[in-house]
This record gives structure tokens, sequence and C-alpha cells, in this order.
């Protein structure tokens, strides 16, 4: 179970990191097209576009998995503290498989405007530019099953330790 967690973990980083240099490519793209824009008066018409598209997207999605595999997604623990060990362990259990079920229902949600948006290559038009917006319907989808998967490793790691001593 370890060498499992161990690489979700790793897959988790990786695509943490993936959302990392969404930003930073974000921050350079924006960079140029406002240095180009007060210097030369030439500005790019998709930069708006990609900024909703192709950087925000994979940002918000991706690092799913990572954030619930690191125990850092937002949570409420009003009565753990006065709960014995066994029933805290086994309520993060608990919250964990839910979590994945919640996830597991959203990556289904999304799996069929992921694949509807493909099928007919959905694009905007920026002036006279056609823009590709089909392959942004991935990330979503993409950082819901990981992040489903990521739970259901946390939930299974959880349920063996309970009654153990932490």
């Amino acid at each position: 179970m370890n060498a499992i967690v161990r690489a979700a973990s790793a897959i988790a980083r990786i695509l943490a990191l993936i959302g990392a240099a969404a930003v930073v490519v974000m921050m350079l793209h924006i960079c140029l097209d406002v240095v180009l824009r007060n210097l030369f008066r030439f500005s790019f018409s998709v930069t708006n576009a990609m900024v909703a598209r192709y950087y925000m997207v994979p940002l918000a999605f991706l690092p799913l998995a990572w954030i619930e595999l690191r125990n850092e997604m937002v949570s409420v623990e009003l009565v753990d503290t006065i709960m014995p060990e066994w029933l805290r362990q086994a309520s993060d259990a608990l919250v964990a498989t839910v979590a994945a079920v919640i996830y597991a229902a959203l990556t289904w949600a999304t799996w069929g405007s992921m694949v509807s948006n493909w099928q007919r290559g959905t694009m905007i038009e920026l002036g006279e530019t056609p823009f590709h917006t089909y392959p942004s319907y991935i990330f979503p989808t993409v950082g819901f099953a990981l992040a489903a998967l990521a739970c259901a490793v946390k939930a299974a790691d959880r349920a063996r330790q309970i009654g153990k001593p932490a």
C-alpha cells in the first residue's frame, strides 16, 4: 500500500508541476503582450482566450490530486478533537471515500462534454482568427479523475490504519 501511495504522490506532484508551469507561461505570455502593446502598439488577439482556456483551466484542475494527497483541501473539523483516535481514522477514511465518489461523479459529468467538444472541434473566432478550444476540455476531466483516484488511495490507506496507534 505504501508503494501505491508513493506512486500516487509522484503522479500528483507531476500534475502540480504542470499547473505551476501554466502559471509561469501565463505570466510570460501576459508580460510579453503588455510590453508589445505599450512599446509597439501590437497585441496578441488570443491572449485573453489563451489565459482563460489554456492557462487557468489546468491551473485549477490538475493540482487537485496533489492537494488531496497532501491533505491541504479545505476541511472543517468541529468534533475531531473530542473523538477517539480509531473513530477519527474511520471518519477520515469515510470522508476520503465520499470525496472519491464525488470526484468520480464530476469526472463522469465532464466526460461527455469533453468528448463532444473534441469530436466537434470546438473553436471560437477572435476577429478573423479561429481559436481551437476543444483541448481545454480535457483538463477538468483528467483533474477530477486523478483526484478521484487519489482520494480512493487515501481512503484505502486510512482504512488500513484504523485502530493502529497514530
